[in-house]
């Protein structure tokens, strides 16, 4: 990738190769071996140059902007919600009305809306949960959420990027592993070819008919422990493929204190919209 890096003062330059040469150096004490040539930004290395890795991971700094931004646009356009969800609709014997004009008025001019609704048909609120939120309502995903999350930043390279619907996992520009709350299950999608494991001891789903999936089509619902050590070994065995060494990270504890609908409504965690439902 070719970058303009030429508004960068050389300074800066020199003070991020210094805190470069140290994370490197750590990495690869841990690893007990000289890791030079396998971290994420050295593929936009050019050894030639004065600072090659500041001037590498600035490069890369600025592909993964890139690449998000595709990322926001294309899970814009395809997060939908998926047959689980779909099935708890229906066992609930909800009918909603997709219908923008109707939802629209009813936000602008409730009074209106009402009297416009069809006959059987009723207003009713629905909230729009993110990932977050999810997280934070359900301590036991907070647990398995904790002890994937810190495993999967334990492999050299992998970053982790949160956003509305889930959390994505990167190395480089390559998405190894997704989390997703669906109900009150978190589930994690691995880069793993599904077809590869059946007649395993693993349980999974294929999800490689979604798009949104594509890159991650292995499906596992985490709800014990044994659940979670299976994905853990899956882990593994990912990134033994891509020969990416397991470093290790700093713990971090990803628990956080429960929050009402009404405090992460607050805090735009939670958005609430009306919507048209046959009167039962």
């Amino acid at each position: 990738m070719k970058s303009n890096l030429a508004g960068i003062p050389n300074e800066e330059f020199a003070r991020l190769q210094r805190g470069l040469d140290v994370e490197k150096w750590l990495a690869s004490e841990r690893a007990g071996h000289d890791l030079c040539g396998t971290m994420t930004w050295c593929r936009f290395c050019v050894k030639a140059e004065t600072d090659p890795c500041a001037r590498a991971k600035m490069r890369e700094k600025l592909d993964s902007a890139m690449d998000e931004l595709v990322d926001d646009i294309v899970e814009r356009e395809t997060d939908k919600p998926d047959r689980e969800t779909a099935s708890v609709l229906r066992e609930e014997a909800v009918e909603e009305i997709a219908a923008a004009d109707l939802t629209a008025r009813m936000e602008e001019k409730p009074a209106e809306a009402a009297a416009a609704a069809p006959d059987g048909y009723a207003e009713a609120v629905r909230y729009r949960r993110t990932f977050l939120s999810r997280v934070m309502q359900n301590g036991t995903v907070q647990d398995y959420y904790t002890e994937l999350k810190n495993a999967l930043l334990g492999f050299a390279g992998v970053k982790a990027r949160l956003c509305k619907s889930g959390e994505a996992f990167r190395i480089g520009r390559e998405r190894i592993a997704k989390f997703r709350v669906s109900g009150k299950t978190l589930s994690l999608y691995l880069a793993l070819d599904p077809a590869e494991f059946e007649n395993s001891k693993y349980r999974f789903e294929d999800v490689s008919d979604k798009k949104t999936y594509a890159a991650t089509p292995m499906r596992l619902r985490i709800t014990s422990a044994r659940a979670a050590r299976h994905a853990k070994e899956l882990l593994r065995t990912l990134m033994q493929r891509r020969e990416v060494s397991e470093v290790g990270c700093v713990y971090t504890d990803y628990h956080y204190p429960y929050r009402s609908d009404e405090e992460l409504i607050s805090c735009g965690l939670i958005t609430p919209y009306r919507v048209l439902v046959r009167k039962r």
